[in-house]
């Protein structure tokens, strides 16, 4: 049984795989991204993403039992963590583990069917092969389907983003409580990933900068202190109950903010609370976009952002992404993060605030409690 999810989960995320084939008339479907093994099979395979080319593929035939294909010093895990009683294993660099995918598929009847697949994560090359080997095989694109049956989260995974967001918020105010003027971004860093490692998260990104570095997309920390007066923010996240994500923003202040720093977080939290007040079951998602965006203007604020949000879960940006064109209407039971962000250019500065709010029949359910006021690293 899975030591990641329980059996009822992964059962439950198969038969949302097979609705997939029955709507689109498939008679099978093979997965091979991090996020859609991880989902399907139950499985953390840290090497999907260091080792890219250490490939593993879950194969859902219609009406049949899984298949899960992985690399030989993965076996051992996988089995510890799936409940896929089919674990075919492959030897690294003898064996070529298309050429297995081929085979199973063979094995299965599949060899000329109509065959879904994440094609925006199936490399060329294992695309071509699986043709030359299985002539006549139709290999279909379920990209958007697959996303739009992982948006809708079970209680495990609410629970345990909840868990992960809250340990996540916890890490970044402890840290600027304990910090002092003078300390390094680097200081920063370290300290806030310790606490994350220390309350159960596997760290899994941090952005941190101070002063006008604070305009860069994605700064990483340096050894530079942090000074009286200067703006900081923070975006980070961790990994846990080994496959579900953490992503955190908030922006601080070392030593006391001055009057406009206030008011600038005060509006961007404005902008924020229309995003999470345009959260309901049957709305598309492109309108919480829209609210996010008109608040901007009335506040006063420059706008450029491409999306607004996004969803969370075994991925960082999972579907609904928060953005201008999404037709998709948000249901019960999605988990969506709200993360306004504005650069000032006169100023030299810019702010980013960023929670969790699970959608609910009856509205938002905010999984962390938004930023009241700037943290603050003292003198």
């Amino acid at each position: 049984m899975s030591t990641t999810v329980s059996r009822a989960s992964t059962a439950d995320r198969l038969s949302r795989l097979h609705e997939v084939l029955e709507r689109n008339n498939l008679d099978g479907a093979v997965v091979c991204s991090y996020q859609n093994v991880s989902y399907f099979a139950g499985t953390y395979l840290m090497t999907q993403i260091s080792l890219p080319d250490r490939l593993a593929f879950v194969v859902v035939p219609k009406g049949q039992a899984p298949t899960l294909i992985v690399c030989g010093i993965e076996t051992r895990q996988v089995r510890e963590q799936t409940d896929i009683e089919d674990v075919r294993d492959y030897v690294e660099f003898v064996d070529n583990p298309t050429e297995m995918l081929a085979r199973v598929l063979r094995e299965r009847g599949l060899s000329g069917g109509s065959i879904g697949v994440d094609a925006r994560r199936l490399s060329l090359a294992s695309g071509e092969l699986l043709k030359d080997q299985l002539r006549g095989v139709e290999l279909v694109s379920i990209d958007d389907d697959i996303e739009l049956a992982q948006a809708t989260k079970d209680r495990w995974e609410i629970d345990t983003l909840e868990l992960g967001a809250k340990a996540t918020l916890a890490a970044a105010e402890e840290t600027a409580s304990e910090l002092r003027a003078g300390a390094t971004e680097r200081d920063f860093s370290t300290t806030v990933f310790l606490k994350l490692m220390q309350k159960g998260g596997a760290p899994l990104f941090l952005v941190f900068a101070s002063g006008e570095r604070t305009m860069q997309a994605h700064p990483e920390s340096t050894d530079r202190p942090l000074e009286p007066g200067q703006l900081w923010r923070i975006d980070f996240g961790a990994r846990f109950r080994e496959v579900v994500n953490s992503d955190l923003a908030r922006t601080g202040v070392v030593g006391q903010p001055s009057s406009e720093q206030t008011a600038t977080l005060k509006a961007l939290r404005a902008t924020q609370d229309a995003g999470f007040n345009a959260i309901e079951p049957g709305r598309p998602a492109k309108e919480v976009f829209n609210a996010v965006r008109d608040e901007f203007k009335r506040q006063g604020l420059p706008f450029g952002m491409p999306h607004i949000g996004h969803g969370m879960g075994i991925g960082v940006h999972e579907f609904p992404m928060l953005e201008p064109a999404n037709e998709i209407r948000l249901q019960a039971g999605m988990v969506l993060n709200i993360e306004p962000m504005v650069v000032l250019e006169s100023r030299r500065e810019a702010y980013h605030t960023e929670d969790l709010a699970e959608v609910t029949a009856s509205g938002p359910r905010l999984l962390t409690p938004p930023q009241q006021e700037l943290l603050q690293v003292r003198e």
